[in-house]
């Protein structure tokens, strides 16, 4: 959930090369590889990260993992939750009630019960864990029989969103080396063919819930250093498919299918509201107005992101029905707001009050991100456009983040991991780190009401659009590269690479 602001991601991955190389602790899958001929699948991995859930860092690795562990939800493209392990979810004020689904069963036939969701949840939040700030807000788990409980340290209608991390079997005996046992719908098994060192693939998990529904049997695992070389590898059908979020490098071009996925990352435009210009609403009304959202996503994403159209996505229907943006600018309606608010066109093309002072700011950006660079640049120019003078400085990540914090500037550019939870509260709450400025009383008044689940998204919509705290620019996006021999590659979800991948099938006709 927090800022984002350089580009690179890192490719740490903590454990040895050889425990990759391990059968699972069920049997039953090893593999001869003599008699099972060539795999349906390649996916590329990271081999020097782990498959531990938890603690896997690279992207890749990642979504190896989203195969083989299920969990209690998980989000749709439209950022709707779909129920998996959990049958059902409730929430009342802090408390999210969690009733497990009956007769499901890990790869290794043991059955999965309440003990295994408190269990995991125990090392989704340990030191280390991926999953340890997208569960900030839960406070402690029980259970009872088939029931789990958690408690949330704040009240939030949507808290129960997060619970999306990965199950894994509870076996105090189990090997610590060796990845935890799932219930997903591939699990790894060993492959001996007597001449080669031992190899692992992914192999179907005739125990998951439902499957009949998966059609590919044998999912291979190739070693690749880029992005680059993945996406040419797709090219050429030496690999599959390839899910990125771009952090890990963005092709330059693409041959192969693909498809765009929507990602929940927010750029924005930080308003310092302390500044006497930015306390007026109608000059940060005329600053949205002047920006289309839809020319910078494209100037600094370079299609790879859509234009906002209020705080949330619009791709999350719920939200996106009250949202009145249209991505494009309008230097009429930003000129009238900034007449409203006394400003003038002066001789050199900048606005200023009737005391000369000039409406000239200072905007921050990450000197790491190349795409960012782009998206300031543009939003300079769509702002001289109405006397708006905009003048850049690249700092450092680290250096972006304490300037937030304290205050010292007057806008700065930066993306927001936003949870499934939806809570974009930081970015406009005092004293959070990312807000500087007087209460926006109306934004916080009705984003509190609808979380306590008293009052509605509309309204809240309403109030922020009417306020504008800050300023939302564009959703980046990710997205998938596969090969033509695979068919049935729909939507794809940022909480699922393999969203609905049961429905996949390679048709091997078409390599010919």
């Amino acid at each position: 959930m927090a800022m984002a602001c350089d580009g690179a991601a890192g490719f740490s991955g903590a454990a040895a090369r050889t425990q990759l190389y391990h059968a699972s602790l069920d049997t039953e899958n090893e593999f001869d590889v003599s008699k099972s001929g060539e795999t349906d699948l390649v996916l590329p991995y990271t081999a020097d990260d782990t498959f531990n859930p938890y603690y896997c860092q690279s992207t890749l690795t990642r979504n190896i993992c989203y195969l083989m562990y299920d969990s209690l939800l998980q989000m749709s493209p439209d950022y709707e939750p779909e129920y998996i392990i959990a049958k059902s979810v409730t929430v009342d004020h802090t408390i999210v009630t969690v009733q497990v689904r009956s007769g499901i069963v890990f790869s290794n036939g043991a059955k999965l019960t309440a003990e295994d969701v408190s269990y995991s949840f125990y090392l989704a939040t340990q030191k280390g864990s991926i999953y340890k700030e997208n569960l900030a807000n839960v406070a402690s788990c029980s259970m009872k029989g088939m029931t789990v409980t958690f408690m949330m340290q704040n009240e939030n209608v949507n808290a129960f969103r997060v619970l999306d991390f990965p199950i894994v079997h509870f076996d105090p005996s189990a090997n610590k080396d060796l990845p935890p046992i799932g219930s997903g719908r591939y699990k790894f098994a060993l492959m001996e063919d007597g001449v080669t060192p031992n190899k692992s693939l992914l192999v179907k998990n005739n125990k998951w819930y439902n499957p009949d529904k998966v059609q590919i049997e044998t999912i291979g695992l190739k070693e690749l250093p880029t992005v680059e070389s993945i996406v040419h590898s797709i090219e050429i059908g030496t690999v599959s498919y390839l899910y990125t979020d771009m952090r890990d490098g963005t092709p330059q071009s693409v041959s192969a299918d693909y498809r765009k996925v929507d990602l929940n990352n927010l750029l924005y435009l930080g308003l310092n509201t302390n500044d006497v210009s930015l306390a007026d609403e109608n000059v940060r009304r005329a600053l949205s107005a002047a920006i289309s959202t839809n020319e910078v996503a494209a100037a600094g994403f370079g299609g790879m992101a859509m234009g906002a159209t209020g705080p949330f996505t619009p791709k999350w229907k719920e939200a996106a029905q009250y949202q009145t943006g249209t991505g494009r600018a309008s230097v009429k309606t930003a000129s009238e707001y900034l007449d409203q608010a006394g400003y003038v066109f002066y001789n050199d093309g900048i606005r200023e009050d009737q005391s000369g002072k000039q409406l000239s700011f200072n905007l921050l950006i990450c000197r790491n991100n190349s795409r960012h660079k782009a998206a300031a640049e543009n939003i300079k120019n769509q702002l001289a456009k109405v006397g708006v003078n905009v003048d850049i400085t690249e700092i450092s990540g680290e250096g972006m983040i304490k300037r937030a914090g304290e205050g010292k500037y007057h806008l700065y550019l930066a993306e927001y991991a936003v949870l499934g939870d939806m809570d974009i509260g930081r970015l406009f709450t005092p004293g959070e780190g990312l807000y500087n400025g007087p209460r926006p009383y109306d934004s916080v008044k009705t984003y509190t009401s609808y979380r306590l689940g008293q009052g509605t998204l509309e309204d809240f919509i309403t109030a922020f659009q009417n306020e504008l705290p800050f300023i939302p620019i564009c959703y980046r996006m990710g997205m998938v590269v596969y090969a033509r021999t695979l068919d049935g590659v729909e939507d794809i979800s940022e909480d699922q690479p393999f969203y609905h991948m049961e429905t996949w099938t390679v048709n091997k006709a078409k390599a010919e």
